[in-house]
């Protein structure tokens, strides 16, 4: 058999990260995966700090996350920004039951690609994947009917175009420096005469910084500070 052959009858293999607080679920979903073929399930999580932790070695394509986890997790969106910061090159596919169109709209514009409701077909999981990893946009086609000017300008965009806000973009590394202090308790100007700079500067860094991080406040900042403890 030629290289061109070998090559060309390779099938790729998409890597996905597993976050379900019910070990049920995460069995389920893992077994059906395995089952369906075609997948190299790298990391199966309870809780979204031990999905961060373990992305940090086992990186994967896919991040097939539950929406609404336990009493001490942070909040979805919260959550699907935060990992939008520490992996871009991750694609989120949420798994929630809640199907409704306010909250599928949500978890779209915080930086998902892909939704599926645990009221659906199991197989349906396998599909958004796919649909996902091929860089498109997976919903259900009556969801997609029902929030489809919320997503419209998602169909055809590129992933690093999602959020240009400032929503799922990378931290800067001035930026980092920025929140890293800020979570260790200093003020905007004991930062500004760490690094010499302007009090302006460093006001505008953190708020973009805010900005892409999703939060709104101070206390925001902190309660995802797990999340990012690594910055």
């Amino acid at each position: 058999m030629s290289a061109n052959t070998m090559v060309s009858n390779h099938v790729h293999s998409i890597s996905v990260a597993i976050l379900d607080d019910h070990a049920v679920v995460r069995n389920g979903l893992v077994a059906h995966l395995h089952a369906e073929g075609g997948f190299d399930i790298v990391g199966v999580y309870g809780s979204g700090k031990a999905m961060v932790a373990g992305l940090a070695s086992k990186p994967a394509d896919i991040l097939l996350i539950d929406y609404a986890l336990g009493p001490d997790e942070i909040d979805g969106v919260s959550l699907i920004r935060a990992l939008r910061v520490k992996f871009p090159d991750s694609r989120i596919v949420v798994l929630s039951a809640h199907g409704d169109p306010a909250t599928v709209a949500l978890t779209l514009r915080a930086g998902a690609r892909g939704f599926v409701s645990k009221t659906q077909d199991i197989a349906e999981v396998a599909r958004a994947i796919r649909v996902v990893d091929r860089g498109a946009v997976y919903l259900e086609s009556e969801m997609m009917f029902r929030v489809s000017d919320a997503t419209a300008h998602l169909q055809t965009a590129p992933d690093d175009a999602t959020g240009r806000a400032g929503q799922g973009s990378a931290l800067s590394a001035r930026e980092r420096e920025v929140i890293r202090c800020f979570l260790d308790g200093m003020t905007v100007t004991q930062i500004a005469l760490k690094f010499n700079r302007s009090l302006k500067t460093i006001s505008s860094q953190k708020a973009a910084a805010f900005r892409k991080l999703g939060v709104t406040s101070n206390n925001g900042l902190f309660k995802i500070r797990n999340l990012i403890d690594s910055l």
